[in-house]
């Protein structure tokens, strides 16, 4: 998610800013909003809020102050205070396109999507031929469900400014959540220009789709644990090439992708590999496989569960449906603090699935979200599970004593389906590509079901499908 500044490039506070303070305090606002833009740069984002704040004390009608303070709460992840900031900003100082923008992502962050869109309405009428504001633009319209024209933005974006890598990416990905992987993934491509994305090594030679008999290929790391395990089904492909398949992985994958039988190795994330004759990304597999959403390899399950390690879960003979519970999107789980990452959910969002009779639910949570069993009280309706999963091995194990999962956007969908088991998912507008688009199902897994929460309703609408169908479940059973 990009945040534009006025006047600056994204992701940076504007260093200058018109003060509009009396000429008594002149010098004293300039050294507090120096120190401020210097404490902001360095990530130190508590101290450059106070002294923004010091800032606005002595310049109460600084728009762009309060631009920047915006821009440091929405940081610190107090996006409702940002909204305030940026609304100020544009009272004082009205039509500019840049705070209009960042208006739009800090209610994105807040779920506000009509709002948001609104917002990025204005900042493209203001700011018609800036490409930051019609590529931010874009990134709300898709998570409003308006993807065609979300293209539309990006498009335009991308003819202003043809070098405009990030905005690329995007619009290869839009393309690719439509279901057009051919040219998707083809675009896609440029995503080598962004600084830090290209995890290709220089000494060895890059995949170009040719034979593969005899050599050894290494499989390098992008995206994360979720894709990993996604995209970890291309290796059975390679393999049937007469490839030897080395993939490259976080360590807390390594156990789990160490059992597939069409991976010969695994390596830590830039970690020698002797031995390999040619590499390919790991995003650029389904390009160079010619992969189409209706030859997406579905076989399952590809990833077999590890005979050493694990727990055995207490599941009451009693049970009629063991089921796990994830509501973070990332491994680690949900961030203590900071901007909201997507996919993420809280317990309370869930709650209404504790009160059914005959199941036994086990929180697969790791992170800040592991603690909402408890600041909830549900210690004797949900049993931690998530707090003692070492590495994605343990939650393989986990999830394979399992009877369904239950989970957002996150790598417990990706492990449950890769090992076949039931899995529903909850997915909001702006889910990642590969789910596509106005589909219950996946192409990647036959094991799992999709619940889409409609924009501008709130997750207890997909909650409510679901607890309909667990009782669905339950009477048949």
């Amino acid at each position: 998610m990009c945040e534009m500044m006025i006047k600056e490039n994204a992701n940076r506070p504007a260093r200058t800013a018109n003060l509009n303070v009396r000429s008594e305090h002149a010098d004293e606002a300039r050294r507090l909003y120096e120190s401020a833009l210097e404490h902001h740069h360095g990530g130190r984002l508590d101290v450059a809020i106070k002294e923004y704040a010091a800032v606005l004390r002595l310049a109460p009608n600084a728009p762009d102050v309060y631009n920047n303070l915006g821009v440091a709460l929405r940081s610190a992840g107090r996006p409702d205070a940002a909204v305030a900031c940026y609304r100020r900003s544009l009272g004082i100082r009205p039509g500019v396109a840049g705070a209009y923008t960042n208006l739009g992502n800090a209610l994105r962050d807040l779920g506000q999507t009509a709002r948001a869109v609104e917002a990025h309405r204005r900042a493209v009428k203001h700011g018609p031929k800036s490409p930051k504001a019609l590529y931010n633009a874009g990134l709300a319209f898709r998570e409003a469900g308006h993807t065609k024209v979300a293209l539309e933005h990006f498009s335009r974006a991308v003819k202003l400014e043809p070098t405009y890598a990030l905005c690329r990416v995007e619009h290869a990905i839009t393309l690719l959540q439509m279901g057009d992987w051919q040219r998707g993934f083809k675009e896609l491509e440029i995503r080598f220009a962004l600084p830090g994305r290209d995890p290709r090594r220089k000494d060895i030679e890059n995949w170009d789709g040719s034979a593969l008999q005899g050599r050894t290929i290494l499989i390098n790391f992008e995206g994360d644990e979720g894709t990993v395990i996604q995209f970890a089904r291309f290796a059975a492909v390679l393999k049937r090439g007469g490839a030897k398949v080395v993939m490259e992985c976080p360590p807390h994958l390594k156990h789990l992708l160490s059992t597939a039988p069409d991976i010969d190795h695994t390596i830590n994330v830039g970690a020698d590999a002797p031995g390999v004759d040619v590499q390919v990304p790991l995003l650029s597999l389904p390009t160079r496989l010619s992969t189409l959403v209706d030859t997406v390899p579905e076989e399952t399950p590809y990833l077999p569960v590890p005979q050493v390690g694990g727990s055995t879960l207490s599941i009451h003979p009693d049970t009629h449906l063991a089921i796990g519970l994830a509501w973070s999107a990332n491994w680690d789980g949900r961030a203590a603090r900071g901007p909201k990452r997507h996919g993420d959910m809280m317990l309370d969002d869930l709650a209404e699935l504790a009160g059914i009779p005959h199941i036994q639910l086990f929180s697969l949570e790791r992170g800040a979200g592991a603690g909402d069993v408890s600041r909830l009280g549900f210690q004797s309706l949900i049993e931690q599970t998530g707090q003692s999963l070492m590495d994605v091995a343990d939650l393989a194990s986990a999830i394979d004593q399992l009877d369904l999962v239950i989970c957002s956007n996150s790598v417990a969908a990706h492990v449950a389906g890769a090992l076949g088991k039931p899995v529903w998912m909850m997915l909001d507008g702006g889910a990642d590509w590969g789910w596509l688009l106005d589909r219950d199902d996946s192409p990647w897994y036959p094991s799992m079901r999709i619940f889409r929460r409609p924009a501008e309703q709130p997750w207890a609408t997909a909650v409510a499908d679901i607890r309909q169908a667990l009782m669905e479940v339950l009477k048949g059973a």
